[in-house]
């Protein structure tokens, strides 16, 4: 019975993301002009967050846009259920989904298609909770365009080493590397356009957090790629998204451990192919 129930699980999972992508319409492109445009995401009410962060984002020497988060809370029922697949969300992940898990991943994807629409080649994404030294993130930000034929999406704050691949030596301090694990957290990030496209093109029905999302290259069709050691961090008080407590259910602890184990077992294999 526990290998028949491994077996279902495994085929569930497998099929929970990769289905309902087919045949979806693509996203166009466009033409970047080769600049670097940064992008903020922070709360209106956030205000406190806005007056650290600005300071910050103006010593970068790069142009920068607010992009109003989406207060999850304030989604009518309809609303969510309209971007969500509660079930899938539940299966990959053993919990539910919370409203600010949803806030947080429609406020990525805003962002990705305000970029899109710019005429940036590069979009550096940051929360508006992220600490970092603007001198020292614009220099990565700068060697990671000079070697940009080796990442479509880099992630500057992982949560993790990654324990990965060198694929780019950035400075003395810094790589680039190819995570053979699963990493999350999207604090700070560095996408081009080809990156932006496939986030849009995949990003709904949200099947898990925006973190978990972003880090699956196998699906998404790019170089995935994280800076070690950090080159930004995160900080400032507790978050706004919540949390929910894993399921007790078996069958939702069952696949979300399938989920874990396929899910790593791709980053590493995809760290030796792209």
């Amino acid at each position: 019975m526990k290998i028949v129930a491994v077996i279902v699980g495994t085929v569930v999972v497998a099929c929970a993301f990769a289905l309902p992508h087919w045949n979806l319409a693509e996203v166009d492109i466009g033409n970047g002009d080769e600049s670097v445009h940064v992008y903020y995401i922070n709360l209106d009410k956030a205000i406190d967050r806005r007056n650290a962060i600005v300071p910050l984002l103006s010593q970068l020497d790069l142009s920068y846009k607010r992009i109003a988060a989406v207060y999850g809370k304030e989604l009518s029922q309809s609303e969510k259920d309209e971007v969500t697949d509660g079930t899938m969300f539940k299966v990959l992940m053993g919990k539910g989904i919370v409203d600010g898990e949803i806030g947080c991943y429609i406020s990525h994807l805003k962002t990705w298609k305000e970029f899109l629409k710019s005429k940036a080649s590069y979009a550096l994404i940051i929360e508006d909770d992220a600490t970092f030294n603007p001198a020292e993130l614009k220099a990565v930000v700068d060697e990671l365009i000079e070697h940009n034929d080796k990442w479509d999406y880099v992630n500057l704050d992982p949560h993790r080493s990654g324990n990965g691949r060198i694929v780019q030596k950035i400075s003395d301090k810094y790589n680039l590397i190819a995570s053979k694990q699963r990493v999350w957290l999207t604090t700070c990030q560095l996408i081009n356009r080809k990156a932006a496209a496939s986030l849009v093109k995949h990003a709904l029905p949200i099947r898990m957090p925006v973190d978990h999302y972003v880090y699956r290259s196998w699906e998404l069709g790019y170089k995935f790629r994280i800076v070690s050691p950090n080159a930004a961090g995160h900080g400032f008080g507790g978050s706004y998204i919540g949390s929910e407590d894993y399921s007790e259910k078996w069958y939702l602890k069952l696949t979300q451990q399938i989920n874990r184990m396929i899910s790593g077992a791709m980053c590493h294999i995809m760290a030796y192919m792209n």
